[in-house]
């Protein structure tokens, strides 16, 4: 039998197969490979393989940690993959320093929020020592894995307070939203990707007192933990009732507020304020419990009351925390199933670092890197549209 010599051989793969084995490919390898031809290019480029390749994207192996100082005005950040932290010793990435995602011409002080792969980034100038405001700012959307960036978005004066921004998306018109919260009042506003302007919307159900609102974006929602009734700026257990503790949502799509409430495991006022996060795509509530451990309950439903769940009950001597004699709160920042891992945060001024929780062995490890109290999940995708045009829809993919 005569065979034709390598060179000769011609291998036909279905458009299907081709699809199919690149949408499991991280994003990187995606970018290199828009140079094999034009067809590979439109393909990688197109909205139906960015959603593809999202949703085949695990956590696990393409989350990020953007750890970036809400008080600095240096512009320095560090990233992270949430596996290289598992690495002796971990692995750390200084993003101004890494070719790939070069920040430093990206002058911005601080980083909203990342959603499908997008990063929100906020910038100022004249900087208000008396309210920690921007008399001037601005917004950016960049796609670190495209290495695009948008034009900067400007606000007026009432927009300069980086800590009540946040970052979603509303998946009914495949739309970015930024919203802000503006201090003192019950005023949101929206900015929509793609349309580039700001707008009020419905007003939340309750005065917005907090200098730096914790609010969650998951499933088209953001959401943030309130107290009814209680106006002072520090928390203090003792003057408030289990009852005023509320939960606030506001749906990107319809832009309106409803109100969750807590799991009805949640009994007794804790010594430090509760947190919300997000854990395998669904809201979490966390709480402190008689000064002894640490709660982590899951939405598993998003909406609906009854299904909050349990998922752990953490002993502080396990965490390696002397709590009754620290004011502080721990947030959950992400769970790897597969490795048994937790990995969380603590707000404390003299330990800041982050903790790897083995949830099989109950042995915590510290990882000794420079840390900072805001802290931004990213998940590297190609999808995440931003174009240096204010024309741009937010639903068109990035390419280059």
């Amino acid at each position: 039998m005569n065979l034709l010599p390598p060179s000769q051989l011609q291998v036909f793969l279905p458009g299907e197969l081709i699809v199919e084995v690149l949408s499991f490919l991280p994003v990187k390898s995606l970018m290199r490979l828009k140079c094999v031809s034009k067809s590979w290019k439109y393909l990688i480029s197109e909205p139906s393989f960015a959603k593809l390749h999202l949703n085949r994207t695990t956590q696990d192996a393409v989350s990020t940690i953007v750890s970036n100082n809400i008080y600095s005005r240096t512009g320095t950040e560090m990233s992270f993959t949430v596996f290289r932290l598992l690495e002796n010793p971990p692995i750390i990435i200084n993003l101004p320093r890494d070719p790939y995602y070069p920040l430093n011409d990206k002058a911005f002080r601080y980083i909203v929020g990342s959603c499908n792969g997008l990063l929100c980034l906020f910038g100022g100038t004249g900087y208000r020592e008396d309210n920690g405001g921007y008399r001037e700012n601005w917004l950016r959307f960049w796609n670190p894995a495209t290495r695009i960036i948008s034009e900067k978005f400007h606000g007026d004066d009432g927009l300069g307070f980086p800590c009540n921004y946040t970052f979603g998306y509303d998946n009914s018109t495949e739309t970015y939203k930024v919203v802000y919260f503006t201090r003192k009042t019950t005023n949101v506003r929206v900015f929509s990707l793609g349309v580039n302007v700001w707008r009020n919307i419905q007003d939340s159900h309750m005065i917005h007192h907090h200098r730096q609102m914790k609010v969650m974006h998951v499933r088209g929602s953001v959401n943030w933990l309130a107290i009814h009734n209680y106006i002072s700026y520090y928390y203090n257990f003792k003057d408030i009732t289990i009852e005023e503790f509320v939960i606030i949502s506001l749906d990107l799509g319809t832009e309106t507020h409803t109100k969750l409430l807590p799991p009805h495991g949640f009994d007794e006022v804790p010594f430090v304020i509760p947190n919300l996060s997000v854990l395998k795509d669904c809201l979490c509530f966390s709480h402190d419990f008689k000064r002894t451990h640490f709660i982590i309950w899951q939405m598993k439903q998003f909406g609906v009351q009854e299904s909050w769940t349990r998922l752990f009950k953490i002993s502080y001597k396990n965490l390696q925390i002397d709590c009754p004699f620290n004011d502080f709160c721990l947030l959950p920042l992400c769970l790897l199933e597969k490795k048994d891992t937790l990995l969380l945060t603590r707000n404390d001024f003299f330990e800041r670092r982050p903790i790897l929780y083995n949830l099989r062995d109950k042995i915590a490890k510290r990882i000794h890197i420079p840390w900072s109290s805001n802290v931004c999940i990213h998940g590297c995708t190609v999808k995440g549209g931003c174009r240096n045009s204010a024309k741009a829809s937010s639903s068109t993919t990035i390419s280059t």
